[in-house]
């Protein structure tokens, strides 16, 4: 028997073990959960709940199909119409409470949105450029710029990312807003080294965002501008080989 036979033998059942043990590590995750805005919650799919009593958020979004398709339990903690600090701030929670056999999906929203605290209903509220109301017209008007949707998207991701490793959670992030990336306009260097520190981490379809690439794929998409549920199930292909990638690096 030739010594590269057994090489070769011995390879190839060191990574059949590798394999194995790597099976078995995603066997034992308790779960994926998912953390974002209405795109993850699955607005305007059919299994939207949002008009009724008891809201619950829907089976169909890529995250959920990913969960299902690895076989792993699933909790959807994306709020509909949440801009990135109180996405940051679910994360921060759960990270708290969370170990190393939980994955986080997450999926950052549009930086023009700003997440405040109502101190007269102790609750958290969020406003974009839509919004009809004293407090959005105000801050539309007199405080909102595009230099701070920058920096702090920026920094509210960078904070996620620190966390999630110190606390050695396995995570996959996506977003909504190509703008935190753009260096035609205000992009000092507090926000270039931001921008190249986060990139890294962000992962796109096909260079696209969700909602960009689900137009170009001509998928329908609903008149609040969601995606629905076959653009939901191609994402889910689409980004099923890198999530099972980061819970299987074989």
């Amino acid at each position: 028997m030739s010594n590269q036979y057994i090489n070769q033998t011995a390879t190839s059942k060191n990574y059949n073990l590798l394999l194995a043990y790597n099976q078995f590590c995603i066997s034992i995750m308790t779960k994926i959960k998912s953390f974002g805005c209405s795109f993850f919650y699955g607005n305007d799919l059919h299994d939207d709940l949002r008009d009724e009593l008891w809201s619950s958020p829907s089976n169909y979004t890529w995250p959920a199909l990913i969960a299902k398709q690895l076989d792993l339990a699933y909790e959807c903690h994306a709020q509909p119409g949440s801009g990135n600090l109180l996405i940051l701030e679910k994360i921060l929670t759960h990270a708290a409470i969370d170990d190393d056999a939980t994955v986080y999906l997450i999926n950052w929203s549009w930086a023009e949105r700003f997440d405040y605290r109502q101190i007269w209903r102790d609750r958290w509220a969020t406003i974009c450029p839509v919004s009809r109301s004293d407090v959005a017209s105000f801050y539309y008007k007199h405080l909102h710029s595009e230099s701070r949707d920058k920096l702090t998207s920026l920094i509210h991701i960078k904070t996620a990312i620190d966390i999630l490793e110190k606390r050695s959670i396995k995570f996959f992030m996506t977003f909504m807003d190509d703008i935190i990336f753009d260096r035609r306009w205000h992009a000092p260097l507090s926000i270039t080294h931001l921008q190249d520190w986060v990139k890294p981490h962000l992962h796109t379809f096909g260079g696209e965002t969700f909602l960009e690439w689900s137009k170009h794929k001509n998928f329908e998409i609903s008149e609040t501008l969601h995606p629905l549920e076959e653009a939901h199930a191609a994402a889910a292909r689409h980004m099923l080989p890198a999530v099972n990638k980061l819970l299987n690096p074989v």
